[in-house]
């Protein structure tokens, strides 16, 4: 995705991505990324948890108003039952 993303800035479109899996992902190179520490298939969040859902949602958009490239940010979201 971090490729797509890098194609799609050079057209004039900006992007951001949001990934559970920080060293594959950095490797690509995205423009904008935030990195959580849930597991695959809940990238955004756990089922069900709206709040948590939504706070990732929130700052991976809001890297949409600064210019990029920018360092991959770290969100402090885990996947806790």
């Amino acid at each position: 995705m971090g490729l797509i993303a890098r194609g799609l800035e050079e057209a004039g479109i900006a992007t951001t991505i949001t990934s559970w899996n920080g060293g594959r992902t950095r490797v690509t190179g995205p423009p904008r990324a935030t990195f959580t520490k849930l597991a695959r298939g809940s990238t955004i969040g756990r089922p069900h948890d709206t709040a948590q859902q939504r706070r990732i949602l929130e700052a991976t958009l809001a890297l949409l108003a600064e210019d990029a490239p920018l360092k991959p940010v770290n969100l402090d979201e885990t996947y806790e039952e």
